[in-house]
């Protein structure tokens, strides 16, 4: 779930530290793929509304939605010390409402829903994208395209929540996690160690 944005000229942004969260649905066109389009829609303003808000509620910034998933921060829009611990902490929220939700889809007869989320930490640009009828401000840079990467990661090993070696290194002391096995990202050079936040957190 990468994101990429053309920026115009009239985009002005600034360098801040914080912390990217992606969040996916797994499989989200095979759930979809033989409903009504508006299902799709009902399901985002469920599902992805219920994760965003737990976001939200721990001080982040749900940037912008993508369909099937969102791509939030913490500790740029809302300055925070403690952006890393935030986001951690917002993961293993969404992974109890999740819980919740698919408690309530199973007793509906629905499919349950399972999501892959990755934390990463870092410097990104944070600015202002115009139009004529757009004004936008939003994250961009290599933070968020390894980010993105890295949720990837997440079916591969087939967990639920994977950390970068730069989020792990802010909260390996305050979560249990488990080192992951060596692996390549897309477009990278070289293979990078990732961390699962592990259930019992």
């Amino acid at each position: 779930m990468e994101i990429e944005l053309i920026m115009s000229k009239d985009f002005k942004a600034e360098k801040k530290e914080g912390t990217v969260l992606f969040c996916d649905i797994r499989n989200f066109t095979n759930l979809f793929e033989a409903e009504d389009p508006m299902e799709a829609v009902k399901f985002a303003n469920s599902v992805l509304a219920e994760l965003g808000q737990v976001v939200e509620e721990l001080g982040g910034t749900v940037d912008r939605f993508t369909g099937d998933g969102f791509l939030a921060h913490f500790g740029i829009k809302n300055e925070s010390s403690h952006h890393v611990l935030d986001a951690c902490n917002a993961a293993i929220n969404m992974r109890d409402v999740l819980k919740q939700i698919n408690n309530q889809r199973y007793y509906k007869v629905q499919s349950v829903v399972s999501t892959g989320t990755s934390i990463h930490t870092g410097t990104v640009a944070y600015g202002e994208i115009k139009t004529a009828h757009i004004n936008q401000r939003t994250v961009l840079g290599d933070v968020v395209n390894t980010a993105a990467r890295i949720e990837s990661l997440t079916k591969y090993f087939s967990v639920d929540i994977l950390l970068s070696e730069q989020s792990y290194q802010h909260v390996k002391e305050e979560f249990q996690l488990q080192e992951m096995p060596l692996k390549e990202l897309q477009g990278k050079q070289r293979e990078v160690t990732t961390y699962w936040l592990l259930p019992m957190n």
